[in-house]
């Protein structure tokens, strides 16, 4: 069996180094195994041995004869202590159905011949029909890696063998190429270029392109940097790439919520329409103040309409911040009398603001009696202004 894959192989090394990409033949020393139908009595086998194609032209329903031979050496019968040779025939056409540039599928079939050295348990030398497929993958011009399955089917009575092999198919025998008729030389006019814009009109498909404009290969105006403006007409020419433009080719500033402050620099993103905000983008710090009679906590009438004009403001921002309602007095009256006082007036208030449709979780009433005075107590006009309840908004 060595000498016999020795001789293959070096009958194929004597074409291995045939650089043609158009070849006649192709040698493929190969090795495999055949797994014996179950009632055939044999153990599955090592095969090896070689096939020779003949590449038939183009005009040919098949592209390749295969003529091939596998041998099998000393295979035993099941249950019994005898051996026996295999040598199996092939006569195949093959077709090639081309997948990639290196790689391509294969069918065959054909008939052959199966030489059986010890006939026992009803396997008898004789003919066989053979049908496979396989997958050739190019290393290089001069060299394939071949691999395929067949199913060999017994003509006396159908049992089957199935063959798979391995092998480097190695072209050989060049095929003469025709010599190209030569041309007669044709006298040729200078190609147009309407547009002047450097591609000739057979060419341009756009022909009509203005002088001086920069053009690709196909003589349209750039886009130089792809932000779907032409640069003709892009003021920013500069964009990076991804960023929204408007008409002229520049950033799109959004504000999305409409309040003055672009996105970028709005850290209250999705400010209620109508909202008045500071320069982040947040509503604005509203504070409301209320007078009171002296020792009242009873909310004036003058206050109903700014009150009810507040309460609206304070629905639209009472999630970005906490409304504490702080109380205060004049200094008439003991100090412990006060401070309940400017408690009674917040909360006077508090619950105004939530009969009026704001969060009763959002506002917080505190009393600080007599404490910061904003005016002098010692006059009539600066203790009014003392009387006071102020709303103030603090960040959550």
């Amino acid at each position: 069996m060595r000498k016999i894959l020795i001789g293959i192989l070096l009958f194929g090394a004597t074409f291995l180094f045939a650089n043609n990409n158009t070849y006649k033949y192709e040698f493929t020393p190969m090795i495999g195994g055949v797994i014996p139908e179950g009632n055939l009595n044999l153990e599955n086998q090592l095969a090896y041995g070689g096939s020779l194609g003949i590449n038939l032209d183009s005009n040919q329903i098949f592209d390749q004869i295969e003529i091939g031979y596998l041998r099998s050496d000393n295979i035993k019968y099941d249950n019994s202590n005898l051996k026996t040779d295999f040598n199996r025939y092939f006569f195949n056409f093959v077709k090639d159905y081309k997948l990639t540039k290196k790689t391509s599928l294969y069918g065959l079939m054909g008939i052959g011949y199966e030489d059986i050295s010890n006939e026992q348990f009803n396997n008898k030398s004789g003919g066989f029909f053979n049908y496979g497929l396989g997958l050739k993958y190019k290393i290089k011009d001069n060299l394939f890696l071949k691999g395929d399955v067949r199913d060999l089917v017994k003509f006396d009575h159908g049992d089957n063998n199935l063959i798979f092999t391995v092998g480097l198919g190695i072209p050989f025998g060049a095929v003469a190429q025709k010599e190209a008729p030569k041309s007669i030389p044709v006298a040729t006019t200078p190609a147009k270029d309407s547009d002047h814009d450097g591609v000739i009109d057979s060419l341009d498909r756009c022909p009509h392109t203005k002088q001086g404009v920069k053009v690709d290969k196909h003589g349209c105006e750039l886009d130089s940097d792809h932000d779907g403006i032409l640069d003709s007409h892009d003021k920013c020419p500069n964009t990076p790439v991804g960023v929204e433009v408007d008409r002229n080719g520049c950033k799109v500033v959004k504000d999305s919520d409409h309040d003055g402050v672009i996105d970028t620099n709005d850290k209250c993103p999705n400010t209620p329409v109508g909202v008045k905000v500071n320069k982040n983008g947040c509503p604005a710090k509203i504070t409301l103040r209320l007078n009171f009679a002296t020792n009242e906590a009873v909310i004036e009438p003058q206050y109903e309409s700014k009150l009810k004009k507040y309460a609206t403001y304070l629905q639209k921002v009472e999630n970005y911040y906490k409304i504490i309602v702080e109380g205060y007095t004049d200094s008439t009256g003991s100090a412990n009398y006060n401070q309940k006082l400017s408690y009674m007036r917040a909360m006077s208030v508090r619950t105004e603001l939530i009969q009026l449709g704001v969060d009763p979780s959002k506002i917080v009433a505190k009393g600080f009696g007599e404490a910061d005075p904003v005016a002098s107590n010692a006059t009539k006009g600066g203790r009014y202004q003392n009387r006071r309840v102020v709303i103030e908004l603090k960040k959550q």
